[in-house]
């Protein structure tokens, strides 16, 4: 096969997540989880808002081992300042593998802007 097919490439993805709903963050880390086994090389980040940034609060979720086993894996976490700063949210409440970004939308932006495709699960 030509390796320059485009089913050859490494599959790019930014999720963006900005619900309060367990069961959707459940669901989402485990379509991260089907994503790395058909690509395992998969560069994906998931990007948090609004309530979506309880997920990654070591205080407020309940899916800390599945985050950490991801965040081994390559998958990159963000968090919204501007979802911080509103809710009143320390940058040190969240795990320490979080990247903060000045906002979700620019964030979100600037990775369609690389190429990435752009997934919101709920």
């Amino acid at each position: 096969m030509n390796s320059d097919s485009p089913n050859d490439s490494k599959l790019e993805a930014v999720i963006q997540l900005d619900t309060p709903d367990q069961e959707a963050w459940s669901q989402v880390l485990q379509q991260i989880e089907n994503l790395l086994l058909e690509d395992e090389s998969a560069s994906i980040e998931v990007v948090c808002s609004g309530r979506g940034i309880d997920l990654v609060r070591r205080d407020t979720t309940h899916l800390s081992v599945e985050l950490n086993k991801l965040a081994n894996r390559g998958v990159s976490f963000v968090a919204c300042n501007n979802s911080l700063r509103k809710r009143a949210i320390a940058q040190d409440a969240l795990f320490s593998y979080v990247t903060i970004v000045p906002s979700a939308i620019g964030e979100l932006i600037r990775a369609q802007r690389d190429g990435k495709a752009y997934l919101k699960l709920t």
